[in-house]
């Protein structure tokens, strides 16, 4: 009995000492398998040590905003409630949003454990369709939520119709000015007014006024279920700056839906003499672009100086500068009458002559570009510059 005893005994400890051995043997092969997060802290309050301190950003209501149904062409506005629910001050910083929606205002930067800060979108709705959907990202230091996504979504209505949607001044001379109308049209409206109106863009605000005229029952038959409308004519006076229009009106409503419509004026404003040219030429900036030249070569261009409105009959016009001398000419042909007087068209031609010397006129720091100045008798536009940029080698 005791030699089978101790047969047994022996069986266990050799049992025993091989399953150890292999537990040390795989040991370190099972720890890969761990979760590699297990030893970490995870957002919530079994996990996050007593003493561990992290911001917590929750949006108020839910980062989503269903505004329901919004006229088109009207600007709505949203604030949401973001609190901090960690135990660090949380730190807001905008993102990016998209085109039609615009983070107009974030009341702090950062908020304080338990405590909540506002931030308010606006958007205007002028786009395509019915369905509008617009986003705005807020920037955060809390690490389970570092980018909080604002969302807009609703439907857009057309109970108030801009006809046209826009109003484009296109190249109109800053001494004439120009005029154009448009029409607005309530549908399923019984009573509709417009109880003011204003030019937003307070910079070119003098140079506008609008007269409103309420429709007629006859005038409204071509526009199917319109109820009543408005014609409006707009006036560009003149003197507006040259360049680009960029001018809103605002009209102010009783129509509770739409308080507040708002339609766009673009457009261009060019002088009375104005230059037209060859793919050389860039009219935006007046300047013509020979790029590099070969002296043995040179360059030359035509460009055709037009001059219009009313005083386009007395204009007289004539070079009174070229520089470089001796590098860059330039030479002013006799008036033109173009479509029987409307436009009268002076020819300027632009030379780099043959054998010109070596110059760098590219306007960088080696070198300004070159110019031909032409001077006017027009009561405004008294001088107009023909910049021309080219290197001669």
């Amino acid at each position: 009995m005791k030699a089978w005893g101790i047969a047994i005994v022996s069986v266990l400890v050799g049992v025993v000492a091989g399953l150890g051995g292999v537990w040390i043997e795989f040991r370190n092969v099972l720890e890969q398998f761990e979760p590699h997060n297990q030893s970490r802290a995870t957002r919530g309050p079994d996990a996050v040590g007593e003493h561990e301190e992290a911001a917590k950003a929750v949006v108020v209501d839910g980062p989503k905003h269903e505004f329901g149904k919004g006229q088109r062409f009207t600007k709505m506005k949203h604030t949401f409630v973001i609190k901090n629910e960690g135990n660090a001050p949380l730190t807001l910083e905008k993102g990016q949003t998209s085109c039609k929606c615009a983070l107009s205002d974030l009341e702090s930067n950062s908020i304080n454990s338990g405590k909540s800060g506002k931030v308010t979108l606006e958007w205007k709705l002028n786009v395509a369709g019915k369905q509008f959907r617009q986003t705005a990202e807020i920037m955060t230091n809390d690490p389970d939520y570092s980018t909080i996504m604002l969302e807009i979504v609703g439907k857009i209505t057309d109970l108030i119709r801009f006809e046209p949607s826009d109003i484009v001044f296109s190249g109109i001379s800053d001494s004439e000015g120009g005029q154009a109308q448009f029409r607005l049209y309530g549908y399923d409206i019984e009573d509709f007014k417009i109880i003011k109106h204003q030019f937003i863009n307070k910079d070119s605000a003098s140079f506008f006024e609008m007269t409103l005229e309420e429709l007629e029952p006859a005038d409204l038959e071509n526009e199917t279920d319109a109820s009543c409308g408005y014609l409006a004519t707009l006036t560009a006076k003149p003197g507006l700056p040259l360049g680009a229009i960029n001018q809103t009106i605002l009209l102010t409503t009783n129509f509770k839906e739409a308080p507040k419509l708002e339609l766009p004026v673009t457009g261009t404003v060019v002088g009375d003499i104005y230059i037209v040219g060859p793919g050389v030429f860039d009219h935006e900036h007046n300047l013509v672009k020979f790029g590099t030249v070969i002296s043995s070569e040179g360059a030359k261009t035509t460009l055709r100086l037009l001059v219009k409105g009313p005083h386009r009959h007395d204009v007289r016009l004539e070079i009174k500068e070229v520089t470089p001398a001796g590098v860059l000419a330039a030479s002013l042909g006799e008036p033109q009458p173009v479509n029987n007087g409307a436009v009268y068209m002076h020819l300027l031609t632009v030379e780099v002559p043959k054998d010109a010397r070596t110059v760098n006129c590219l306007g960088s720091k080696q070198g300004e570009m070159g110019k031909v100045l032409i001077e006017t008798t027009h009561p405004i536009t008294k001088e107009l510059p023909v910049h021309v940029k080219f290197a001669v080698r």
